[in-house]
């Protein structure tokens, strides 16, 4: 069954529920107000209607008198002895306990052979008096409002189908819209199918949402074609690069030992390279690097700790300047990744034997180093996935390193930052929303040891 017809339906039911219910408590209150006028008629009218002969027997007065009402004379044993009844009403338990009582009074409904009469009867001290009126009349009524009632409930629940029938439709008419857009998106995969709704109401917002969704599904889908796109552009050039070199030694099996490590070596960089490539874009195709639990991290302390990780590794000086200490919120894996991929841009594109600063101050974290900086057009570029200036191609690299960066640091609300290093270089940093101040003092200025080869952690 359709919403229309649910709708349409509901409304037809609550109409018959409440005008029903309104029909019989109508047609109660209008029973027995007639009853109570019924009973106030015949009470007005038996001080008339029954006179008292000179012996002190009750007689029967004239029937012109009786148009509507009929009397009945009991003796002592409830027989009656004389009567204007037009049918012989029994004598019922309420007539009964007044007989002999002089003023007790009853009054009872009575019927007989299909004829009902109101009976007020009267206590004598020989006997009693009944006076009775016919319910024909009352119901008649009773039968024409019962009937009117029947027919009201009828109408008043076909308007209020229809009106339900109406509502639905207009109702109806967009979510069923809705639901069109919705299969044509599974049945074709199009996300840019026209989306009806408008207007603050429940329909509006649905539509709105339906739009907002596809929107998101359209941009994630642009970005992963591409991602699909640059990673496979960027994963030619180590791949070209190793079949070239592969090449070189199918053809030359007798070359030189020098220029044979010389290959060997390239082989390796670019192998390295691949892996580098291939992880970082796991990470980013997995989606994973904000959905890791968050932590207190002291951002201080977590900066030395990579940068004398990185500092062993790449076989350089870097040194941590903590002028604030501050508490962040953050997954401790991602940030790691985050910091260690600024310390490693750094060594990149560094290419002296200076240092490698790094200075935190409060949730604020910058990677200063001395190498050719960012030409002015890349300020706003340096963050974008595979964006690698004209100038540093020919390094080592995926161009992924900070947009990682990029996507760890605005996960927890935070922003990237990126200029020029005054006296030539570049500060490239992040900063994230502080959650508390440490107790304890600052950090001291600490640098790894610069001798030795790389190590392997």
């Amino acid at each position: 069954m359709g919403l229309r017809w649910k709708i349409a339906l509901a409304l037809a039911a609550v109409a018959l529920t409440a005008t029903a219910a309104v029909g019989i408590i109508s047609f109660r209150s209008t029973s027995a107000r007639l009853v109570d006028e019924v009973d106030r008629s015949i009470s007005e009218a038996s001080a008339l209607l029954v006179g008292r002969a000179g012996d002190n027997r009750v007689q029967i007065p004239n029937r012109g008198l009786l148009e509507i009402y009929s009397v009945r004379i009991l003796d002592g044993d409830g027989v009656a002895v004389a009567s204007s009844f037009d049918a012989e009403y029994p004598v019922d338990d309420h007539a009964a306990e007044v007989i002999g009582y002089p003023r007790g009074r009853a009054q009872s409904t009575v019927s007989f052979d299909g004829a009902e009469a109101r009976v007020h009867t009267i206590g004598l001290p020989d006997g009693a008096i009944q006076i009775a009126r016919s319910l024909d009349e009352v119901d008649s009524v009773l039968d024409d409002v019962r009937r009117r009632t029947a027919l009201l409930v009828i109408a008043v629940s076909l308007a209020a189908a229809a009106l339900g029938w109406i509502i639905a439709g207009t109702v109806a008419a967009p979510i069923g819209k809705l639901t069109r857009a919705a299969e044509d998106v599974g049945e074709s995969g199009r996300l840019d199918v026209d989306v009806p709704g408008s207007g603050s109401d429940e329909v509006g917002r649905l539509g709105a949402a339906f739009r907002n969704m596809l929107g998101a599904l359209s941009q994630s889908r642009a970005e992963q074609q591409r991602l699909v796109q640059d990673a496979g552009h960027e994963l030619r050039t180590p791949l070209t690069s190793l079949r070239t070199n592969l090449a070189v030694m199918r053809r030359h099996p007798d070359m030189g030992e020098d220029m044979q490590t010389r290959i060997l070596d390239d082989l390796d960089s670019e192998i390295v390279e691949l892996t580098d490539l291939v992880n970082e874009l796991v990470a980013v195709a997995s989606g994973d690097l904000g959905d890791q639990p968050v932590e207190h991290i002291d951002l201080g302390m977590l900066a030395t700790e990579v940068a004398e990780r990185v500092g062993r590794r790449r076989a350089r000086t870097v040194v941590v300047e903590v002028r604030a200490s501050s508490v962040v919120d953050a997954p401790r894996s991602a940030l790691d990744r985050a910091i260690t991929n600024l310390i490693d841009n750094a060594c990149k594109f560094d290419q002296s034997d200076g240092q490698i600063d790094v200075v935190v101050e409060g949730g604020t974290l910058t990677v200063l180093d001395r190498g050719p900086g960012i030409a002015e057009e890349d300020l706003d570029l340096v963050f974008d996935r595979f964006h690698r200036a004209d100038a540093a191609r020919s390094m080592p690299g995926s161009g992924l390193g900070l947009s990682i960066v990029k996507t760890v640091v605005e996960h927890q609300d935070g922003s990237v930052t990126a200029q020029q290093r005054d006296g030539g270089g570049a500060e490239i940093g992040f900063v994230l929303p502080s959650a508390s101040a440490l107790p304890t003092p600052e950090l001291p200025i600490s640098g790894p040891p610069t001798s030795g080869p790389p190590s392997a952690g």
